[in-house]
């Protein structure tokens, strides 16, 4: 007679086979370290063997060095930048996640209210720009309301979805139990929603930085989106290149944060193993 092998046999073997560095933490950043660094490869190499001239493709190696000389301007920029990034972002919070409750938990609001939002991601916001300028003026608060505008979408139907995929057995035995309908939404439908609602928010915070960058394109005075462009009208295409790179690593910096901060929030979802 075979006899299968105990859980505690194949839990063990499967963590001998495991890579060590990828229990310390090593891998999720090497990996993307990788990609980087082959994509900078190709670059360079591209670069070299069609010898183009600076002003059309220049290497990665001076762009990181126009990067270091111009470090303070950049940075100075980049503030700006941030700032309208995180203000969009958060408004995106703040504005979409109640409208995702409304239409999580009522059909009819959800019939009337996904044709508006449908609409309001189909207008390109470049054309919606120059209506903001008129209302609100030049200014880091037109950038902020491009902002909220491109990244509140992935908020409401993400969350909405979460909020309404969950198992019907869950709220049932949640009742049987004596809860409430506000303790059945926070300890049941808001927890099981969080990984939807976290997906919402990555792909908010990508686009908080296109919209905001936009705005900067539209009517920016300051920001990484302005100086990119002002470069690239004095035919500077270094520096618009450096524009890009930091502006590319700020926004990879912000996912990641938001990556950090599901994963202290969702403690109880497993995570992917080698």
């Amino acid at each position: 007679m075979l006899s299968l092998p105990s859980k505690a046999k194949v839990s063990g073997s499967q963590e001998r086979r495991r890579p060590v560095f990828w229990d310390i933490g090593i891998a999720p950043v090497m990996w993307p370290a990788l990609g980087f660094f082959l994509v900078f490869a190709i670059w360079e190499v591209v670069v070299r063997f069609s010898k183009l001239p600076e002003f059309i493709l220049p290497s990665p190696i001076v762009v990181l060095e126009m990067v270091y000389e111009q470090r303070a301007l950049l940075w100075e920029h980049s503030l700006v930048t941030l700032g309208e990034i995180l203000v969009g972002f958060f408004l995106s919070i703040v504005v979409g996640f109640p409208i995702a409750v409304i239409i999580a938990f009522s059909r009819t609001l959800e019939r009337m209210l996904y044709p508006l939002l449908v609409v309001s991601q189909a207008v390109p916001k470049v054309a919606v720009a120059p209506l903001f300028l008129i209302w609100f003026g030049f200014g880091q608060t037109l950038n902020a309301l491009l902002a909220l505008l491109v990244a509140v979408f992935p908020v409401i139907i993400n969350s909405a979805l979460g909020l309404t995929e969950i198992n019907p057995d869950l709220v049932r035995l949640g009742r049987v139990m004596g809860g409430n309908s506000w303790r059945i939404f926070w300890k049941i439908r808001f927890q099981t929603a969080l990984p939807s609602i976290f997906a919402g928010l990555k792909l908010s915070i990508t686009l908080a930085t296109i919209g905001a960058v936009v705005g900067e394109l539209v009517a920016g005075q300051s920001g990484l989106g302005y100086l990119s462009q002002f470069a690239a009208s004095q035919l500077q295409t270094i520096r618009t290149f450096a524009c890009i790179a930091v502006l590319s690593f700020w926004g990879v910096v912000l996912f990641y944060c938001v990556v950090f901060i599901e994963r202290l929030a969702i403690q109880w979802k497993p995570r992917a193993t080698s």
